[in-house]
């Protein structure tokens, strides 16, 4: 994945992929610590959406 000067560029089917990921994980019997790695994705792609949002300084 390419890098912006604010960090990594998220390629919006990707973001679009992993949405859709996560949301499956809520409704799957999985185990705790996959679910909690699913959070901890979750809230990375959020914040490198924000990051991506942010107009440069």
């Amino acid at each position: 994945m390419a890098n912006s000067e604010s960090g990594p560029i998220v390629d919006p089917e990707i973001d679009k992929v992993l949405a859709e990921l996560l949301a499956q994980t809520e409704k799957e019997p999985i185990s705790p610590r996959l679910r909690e790695l699913a959070k901890r994705l979750e809230t990375a792609l959020e914040d490198a959406r924000q990051r991506r949002n942010r107009p440069a300084p």
